[in-house]
């Protein structure tokens, strides 16, 4: 990039340090290995439910204070395969309160 659109002021502008500066004394790898086995377990289940992980998959990460998220990330296939089974869901407990 040249700089003459502004772009990169613009991509400067979005940078949000919390969202990836690590700070001195956090314990991230305890937070992430919290998220990571989250991540597995919700990886199995949607693999149980013939979602294939190239379309659809969690993934650990933390937070600048080192608690742990989990990510789902995934192609638009992979997330209309998600709501379908949301959905199928939903309507066997609707099922079962009738």
């Amino acid at each position: 990039m040249n700089g003459d659109d502004g772009l990169g002021e613009e991509l400067a502008g979005d940078l949000d340090p919390d969202a990836w500066v690590w700070l001195p004394g956090v314990d991230y790898a305890a937070g992430w290995r919290e998220a990571r086995d989250a991540a597995e377990g919700l990886n199995e289940i949607l693999a149980a439910c013939g979602v294939d992980r190239r379309h659809l998959r969690a993934v650990a990460d933390t937070d600048a204070q080192g608690r742990g998220w989990v990510l789902l990330v995934g192609v638009p296939s992979g997330w209309d395969r998600l709501a379908e089974l949301l959905w199928l869901a939903v309507e066997e407990s609707r099922r079962k309160s009738a």
